[in-house]
């Protein structure tokens, strides 16, 4: 890992441990640089601290870096990386991520239409095997009666149709579960 990766890794836990605040301009600088690594320290700064940003940053900027972030994590399956997730932990996470903005009214439902947009993309494009997909994103995802509705044109879609169905099956039977 190159030292400007180090050095921003460094800063970046040392913002999260502490109470003081950073300047979004120098996050907007982290979250330019390509290192996998810094980018997951990144994330979790984004979704966990984000209070610690100023000005705080626009849901527009941590939104697409946030889901820069976890589509590397899905096509790339990280297994040998103690600070980046594998393909299912980082579907674990996206899914987590996903219900809270689904959970705030006050998030545009624009970003959620975005990320079933990227989902849709990993499916048709087979960068991600379908079935790991379905089973480390869209079957958690499909736990929510109205997160399977949100889906639902998947039904009808011949590269997604199987993809719902399965999705839909698992939901269904861990709907009472999880509500």
């Amino acid at each position: 890992m190159a030292s400007e990766s180090i050095e921003a890794i460094r800063d970046i836990e040392g913002v999260i441990q502490s109470g003081k605040t950073i300047e979004a301009s120098r996050v907007r600088n982290w979250m330019r640089m390509p290192s996998i690594e810094v980018q997951s320290v990144l994330t979790d700064l984004l979704l966990e601290h984000s209070e610690k940003i100023s000005p705080p940053l626009s849901m527009e900027e941590i939104c697409h870096s946030v889901e820069s972030y976890y589509k590397q994590c899905l096509i790339r399956n990280f297994k040998n990386n103690d600070r980046v997730p594998n393909r299912h932990i980082a579907g674990y996470e996206l899914v987590r991520w996903f219900k809270s903005l689904w959970q705030d009214s006050a998030v545009p439902r624009l970003y959620l239409e975005r990320l079933k947009g990227m989902l849709r993309d990993l499916y048709t494009s087979g960068e991600v095997p379908a079935h790991e997909l379905t089973t480390a994103v869209l079957e958690h995802l499909f736990e929510e009666q109205e997160i399977q509705e949100f889906f639902a044109e998947w039904k009808i879609d011949a590269q997604l149709s199987d993809a719902f169905s399965l999705a839909k099956e698992w939901g269904d039977e861990h709907i009472s579960k999880s509500n």
